[in-house]
């Protein structure tokens, strides 16, 4: 799955979520669905960032087993 795949599945759960909160009747399912709502939103904008650092740490290891060779 790629980064953008995986964003956007984020983006449709908290579509997704924020929908059934929007038609909850008791509060605390409308607060719980918003807040899950919220933590895929964000997730969804720290992919890339988490792409690229994990990315920069392959490329360390690398170079760290060329290193040593």
């Amino acid at each position: 799955m790629t980064d953008e795949q995986l964003a956007a599945m984020h983006r449709l759960l908290a579509e997704y979520h924020r929908r059934l909160a929007k038609e909850a009747v008791l509060d605390v399912v409308q607060q719980y669905n918003s807040d899950l709502a919220q933590r895929f939103s964000d997730e969804a904008a720290l992919i890339p960032g988490r792409t690229a650092i994990v990315e920069r740490l392959h490329e360390r290891e690398r170079q760290k087993r060329e290193e040593g060779e």
